[in-house]
């Protein structure tokens, strides 16, 4: 029987009620069997440890920051196990690491820090799940992903060795009938340091199990249905979207579309493995399917994607109206790159380019190399507004009334907006 490969987010395991439930989950739909589960960190601890990252790197004390993470994960735990259970020495010795690796640091790499310390949310996630699991008889085996998913050593977002990670990932597929726990978003790379895979990156580790596997199916258990036609948030009358592809599937996650990240499907499109996304709240439910359908299933309806807390920066040549030339061009999108940064828009005319980004920390550094050789206007605090599939200028309309439009970029289907919030 091949394996199956779950996914469980920060809300999902945000307390110990939530923990429980994923055991039933378990229970119900898996008989503990052939299953390997990949864990976020507990709800809004990454959020957490990049402030205290940021505090470190200005200097400012972090003792009490890590104090309410550690009584945090401590709560949950006096929900789950019993007084002098291992599960607290284990906790507060990753605590204690981390101070101790504050106190011996002597790099300045921004990246390089934030992958050693923000990473710690999901050691410490799993542990607590597998021991619970292993408490109430779910017996499991917790797994060390940085010992199997290897990668380079691009701090920030690291890039996937791939030939050894499949070496070392397809060893699992020689134990039947084994439930594996591990944990998203990290790797490890060949000089034996923790490496992250870029923000909201577990999604991915999952598709990377899946596919070294050969999995059966992976699933990704939400706070949601499944794939909406647009964010419950902000808007009202949603549809789910039952079935999609995966071209489709992936136009939506680079849009912006918060329920898949973005690198999670090609994996699986590569070894034609079906995506699920189920409610954990409503786990009855089908969701949607995401597969490699022989026809193309687009959406019936528009969606509609919402980003918030964007940057748009615009670049003219300090010399007044000259034009802005294809190597122009490229040598802005090399700092784009350089920084790992994300492009929501990107819309260029004879005299500027528009660049939407959501990133605030790496600002400074863009604008410290480009500011030498363009002008550049930085206006914060933005919103992405995108239609996809929109059936006519109507829904448009609808979809930008009151707002101030400050960029509008509008191809066959799909409709693009950046707006002032």
């Amino acid at each position: 029987m091949k394996i199956k490969v779950y996914k469980f987010g920060g809300a999902s395991v945000k307390d110990a009620k939530n923990i429980k439930n994923i055991s039933n989950i378990l229970q119900i739909y898996g008989n503990n069997n052939n299953i390997l589960i990949v864990i976020s960190a507990i709800d809004k601890t990454t959020n957490a440890l990049e402030e205290v990252v940021k505090k470190y790197f200005l200097k400012k004390n972090i003792d009490y920051d890590l104090n309410k993470i550690k009584e945090k994960h401590f709560n949950i735990n006096n929900d789950l196990f019993p007084n002098g259970h291992n599960i607290y020495y284990y906790i507060n010795n990753l605590f204690f690491n981390i101070k101790q690796f504050f106190k011996e640091n002597k790099s300045t790499n921004y990246n390089f820090v934030y992958d050693q310390i923000v990473s710690f949310g999901e050691l410490i996630s799993t542990k607590i799940i597998s021991e619970y699991f292993n408490l109430i008889g779910i017996k499991n085996i917790w797994i060390d992903v940085r010992k199997y998913i290897i990668t380079d050593s691009s701090y920030g977002e690291a890039k996937i060795n791939w030939q050894k990670t499949f070496k070392y990932i397809t060893i699992l597929n020689s134990k039947k009938n084994i439930l594996y726990i591990t944990q998203g978003f990290i790797g490890g790379s060949d000089s034996n340091y923790t490496t992250t895979l870029g923000r909201e990156g577990s999604d991915y580790t999952a598709s990377i199990f899946s596919y070294c596997l050969n999995a059966e199916s992976q699933t990704i258990w939400k706070d949601v249905p499944g794939i909406l036609n647009a964010d419950p948030r902000y808007f009202t009358n949603v549809s789910l979207l039952n079935k999609i592809s995966y071209e489709e599937a992936i136009k939506l996650a680079y849009y912006g579309a918060t329920v898949i990240h973005p690198k999670t499907l090609e994996p699986l499109l590569k070894k034609d493995i079906p995506l699920y996304i189920r409610s954990f709240i409503n786990h009855e439910k089908t969701g949607t399917l995401v597969s490699n359908f022989t026809y193309l299933i687009k959406p019936s309806l528009p969606c509609y994607i919402v980003k918030n807390n964007q940057i748009l920066l615009t670049f003219f040549k300090k010399k007044y109206y000259s034009f802005f030339s294809e190597q122009d061009i490229s040598n802005i999108l090399k700092y784009i790159a350089k920084y790992f940064l994300k492009i929501g828009l990107l819309h260029n005319s004879v005299v500027d380019l528009n660049i939407c980004i959501n990133d605030t920390y790496h600002i400074n550094d863009i604008i410290k190399k480009l500011s030498l050789k363009y002008k550049i206007q930085i206006l914060e605090k933005v919103s992405l507004y995108t239609v996809y599939h929109y059936t006519n200028n109507n829904c448009l309309e609808e979809f930008v009334k009151n707002k101030i439009i400050i960029l509008s970029k509008i191809t066959l289907e799909t409709a693009q907006y950046i707006i002032k919030d």
